[in-house]
């Protein structure tokens, strides 16, 4: 093959995975609340419509969160590593993850069902 063929084909798929990280983030419709869970276990679900401050409590560890504007941040915890803290306030997905403490805050809608289980 050409190296113009190439080209255009390196830039075709750019663009796909630039539409579909587009979509993905600036798409995301606000969420209601969030769910805060550890080691498959709801510890907790925070109405983002109501600014607060919250402390969740793992066998493993701690964090901080705070709501403001709609919007969830974890402030502080006693992680290592600190990746949870750099995510930033989200009101949307991806969910903000805190390996060493086994945490995942994930958002959603209120009264929308993820599944059902029979």
């Amino acid at each position: 093959m050409k190296t113009r063929t190439w080209i255009l084909l390196l830039a075709a798929v750019f663009l796909v995975l630039a539409g579909i990280v587009a979509w993905q983030y600036l798409g995301a419709k606000p969420a209601q609340t969030a769910e805060v869970w550890a080691d498959g276990k709801l510890l907790r679900t925070i109405e983002l419509s109501q600014d607060g401050d919250y402390r969740v409590e793992t066998g493993l560890g701690w964090n901080e969160l705070r709501v403001r504007d709609g919007k969830l941040a974890v402030t502080a915890a006693s992680c290592p590593d600190g990746d949870c803290l750099r995510c930033g306030p989200r009101n949307a997905d991806p969910p903000i993850v805190c390996l060493p403490n086994r945490l995942s805050i994930r958002f959603s809608e209120a009264g929308t069902l993820d599944g059902v289980v029979k």
